[in-house]
């Protein structure tokens, strides 16, 4: 994976009031094969369980992750082993993008949310958090995939519902243990970020800025705290 552009937007280029904090980041997985076995060996690695201090939890928890780990390897491969990217896409959209906040923006990892417990895959909220540990403030993400597509669209509809149905207070729970206290009141009172992460194409990224600014989606979403657009080129 490299992180080919980070920039800071500045909205007003764009005919919309001042926002300080909108990042927009761009990613190459580079070779698809070796960015699966990257991104099973990152889900794999259960050291964020020591957070957690009562062993019976670290058990179960442990439990479910492995169970999506084994799931989601079956997935991304044919019978001849073969990455089958329609299958993986929206996962590697999604580590991916998770991993270049913490990497370019400084905020603190998250394990991914299936693996802590909701579902064996298939994810039913926002798949991913991070914390921002300055602003004490935590992001909530959501991946698309869409082959050939730049799939911002989908991303941003999708984030402005789930916050829309509340679904970023419900998964506290799962936050519990992960990020600190503070950030999570501060979540559950209204003090968040949001991070569209999607599929892009070769499409230049000023091009692909100016589209995002004029969505009527992004638009609804300058009423969050804190803003970061992923754009993952899987072509």
């Amino acid at each position: 994976m490299r992180i080919i552009e980070s920039i800071k937007i500045d909205l007003s280029k764009y005919g919309l009031a001042r926002k300080d904090k909108v990042f927009f980041l761009r990613i190459d997985p580079e070779d698809i094969s070796i960015a699966l076995k990257d991104i099973l060996t990152e889900l794999a690695n259960f050291s964020w369980l020591s957070s957690f201090d009562k062993e019976s939890l670290k058990k179960g928890l442990r439990l479910n992750a492995q169970k999506t780990c084994d799931s989601l390897r079956d997935k991304f491969y044919d019978d001849n082993q073969n990455p089958i990217v329609d299958e993986a896409g929206e996962y590697i959209v999604s580590v991916f993008s998770k991993r270049s906040i913490v990497e370019r923006l400084g905020h603190n990892d998250v394990p991914l949310a299936e693996l802590l417990g909701r579902k064996t895959t298939g994810n039913p909220g926002f798949d991913f958090y991070t914390e921002e540990p300055d602003l004490q403030l935590i992001t909530c993400g959501e991946a698309k995939y869409i082959h050939g597509k730049n799939a911002y669209t989908s991303s941003l509809q999708q984030i402005n519902r789930f916050i829309s149905e509340q679904k970023h207070v419900s998964d506290v729970v799962i936050l519990n243990g992960l990020t600190s206290d503070t950030s999570l009141d501060n979540l559950v009172s209204g003090y968040y970020g949001v991070c569209a992460a999607f599929s892009s194409t070769r499409i230049k990224t000023n091009t692909l800025i100016q589209h995002i600014c004029n969505n009527i989606d992004f638009r609804q979403s300058l009423n969050y705290n804190y803003i970061v657009l992923v754009a993952v080129d899987i072509r």
